[in-house]
C-alpha cells in the first residue's frame, strides 16, 4: 500500500539494464472480506526504451483478480488499474496465493510477483463482527425461516382439515356431489401449495 492507503503495486522496467523487471513488492497483499472487492493500481516506470508489457495470471487467482488491460505499450509512466474479489466460494477457506506475470522483449525475459488475497472478518457498518472463541457454534434456524415453516404447517392443517370434513360431509349431505367437489378442490389445493 502507498500512503494515502490505495492498494499499488510498482514496476520497474529496464532501470538495471535493457528489458529488466523489478517490482516494489515481491507480494502484494490484498486485504478482503469474503463477497468484496477492491481495486488496485499497476504503476509501470520505464527507464529504457518504449516497450511492450504483457501480464498474465496464475491459476489460482484467475478467479480473484482482473486485469483491466494485459497489454500495454509503455513510453515513460503507465496505470494499469485492476480489481481484486474473495468470492464467497472462499467462505472459511484460504485462497492460495498467485502470481502475475509480466513479460516483456517479445517473451523473452519474464518475472512474476506473488498476490496474496488476504481474508478479513466480516464489517457490518463500521464493527468488525468475531465470533467468540469460547462459545460452542450452534446452527439456528433464522426466526424468518421458522415463521414461515410453522405458517406453512398451519395452513397444511387448516386445508387437511376442510378437506376430512368436506370428505365426511360426502357421504351424510343430501348435496353430496357438491361436497365431493368441496373436497377434491381442497385436496388438489394441498397437493399443489406442498410442492
Amino acid at each position: 500500500m502507498n500512503r494515502t492507503g490505495k492498494i499499488q503495486q510498482r514496476i520497474y522496467l529496464s532501470r538495471k539494464g535493457e528489458n529488466t523487471i523489478e517490482f516494489e513488492h515481491e507480494v502484494l497483499r490484498i486485504p478482503l472480506s469474503v463477497g468484496e472487492e477492491t481495486s488496485f493500481e499497476i504503476i509501470i516506470h520505464n527507464h529504457g526504451e518504449p516497450s511492450h508489457l504483457h501480464f498474465s495470471l496464475s491459476e489460482e487467482i484467475e478467479d480473484m483478480v482482473m486485469l483491466l488491460q494485459d497489454n500495454v505499450y509503455v513510453i515513460e509512466e503507465e496505470k494499469i488499474a485492476a480489481i481484486a474479489r474473495l468470492p464467497k466460494a472462499y467462505t472459511g477457506s484460504v485462497p492460495e496465493p498467485g502470481e502475475i506475470s509480466v513479460s516483456t522483449g517479445y517473451g523473452a525475459v519474464k518475472e512474476s510477483f506473488l498476490v496474496e488475497i488476504v481474508p478479513q472478518p466480516l464489517k457490518r457498518g463500521r464493527k468488525v463482527v468475531k465470533e467468540p472463541k469460547d462459545k460452542k457454534r450452534e446452527i439456528i434456524a433464522a426466526p424468518a425461516v421458522r415463521n414461515r415453516k410453522l405458517q406453512h404447517l398451519t395452513v397444511t392443517v387448516g386445508l387437511a382439515s376442510l378437506f376430512m370434513l368436506s370428505f365426511g360431509m360426502v357421504s351424510i349431505s343430501p348435496h353430496s356431489f357438491l361436497f365431493a367437489i368441496i373436497a377434491s378442490s381442497i385436496f388438489l389445493s394441498i397437493v399443489i401449495y406442498n410442492i
